[in-house]
């Protein structure tokens, strides 16, 4: 459908209408652990491989390289995608925290949001984004004044918009609480989705086993069961089962 974005990830599409909104955000959300990170390497490396879709990862925690060696381990080679200007990682971490980049695409340690969104903007604008993922919202506030932080966040919002890409937006779930960390950045998104460890039938006395579930809690202009279905990170990436079972 021309009015939807393929996430790439077995099984997930067709519980949202056959993708996500185009030109919409998405707000992902989930404890530590769950997978926010490689469900949306998988989004950007899917969108450059198989669709022909520039992306943008911009990563405020992990540096570059450590992004790319995770996505190695499911056979996704970002840096030849990369090579092709296909995919750009903006490394917002490195400066950050006093570390020296060597990355063609970064973000200087004492920029502003304003200066970033631009930037963001111009690279998006260049490789004629169509998908972007920020990583994550918590650490994309450079202010922690609540009132600061709403204008931060709907600045971005408006900025995500004027690219027309559609994107993630990375955020965490503290301690099994709400899904979302501030408790406003879903009123920019038109989706909500959730990931999270659940914990199952013990294998051992005092030893929980705990599986993983991914839940579709908003997505507008679709129409979606609220409900938890199960999903694995396999050799190939995130996996989810509609079904309700593993096969």
């Amino acid at each position: 459908m021309d009015d939807r974005v393929k996430t790439g990830i077995k099984g997930l599409d067709e519980l949202i209408g056959g993708g996500l909104p185009k030109s919409s955000s998405i707000l992902l959300s989930g404890e530590a652990g769950t997978g926010k990170t490689i469900f949306s390497l998988q989004y950007i490396y899917s969108g450059a491989k198989d669709f022909g879709e520039a992306g943008i990862y911009v990563t405020f925690e992990e540096k570059p390289e450590e992004l790319r060696r995770e996505a190695l381990q499911f056979g996704w080679d970002l840096k030849k995608y990369e090579d092709e200007k296909k995919i750009v990682i903006l490394d917002a971490a490195s400066l950050r925290v006093g570390v020296p980049t060597d990355e063609n695409f970064y973000v200087k340690s004492d920029v502003d949001i304003k200066s970033l969104l631009s930037r963001l903007y111009e690279i998006a604008i260049d490789i004629d984004a169509k998908r972007i993922v920020i990583d994550s919202l918590p650490a994309f506030f450079f202010s922690d004044e609540p009132e600061n932080m709403r204008d931060d966040i709907y600045m971005m919002g408006r900025v995500l918009t004027e690219t027309k890409a559609t994107s993630i937006l990375i955020t965490e779930i503290i301690n099994g609480q709400g899904y979302s960390r501030f408790g406003y950045e879903e009123f920019i998104t038109r989706g909500v989705i959730t990931m999270h460890l659940v914990e199952g039938e013990k294998a051992m006395p005092r030893m929980a086993e705990y599986k993983r579930s991914i839940f579709i809690r908003k997505m507008r202009e679709t129409n979606h069961k609220i409900k938890q279905y199960p999903f694995s990170i396999s050799k190939e990436g995130i996996v989810v089962y509609p079904q309700g079972e593993i096969y």
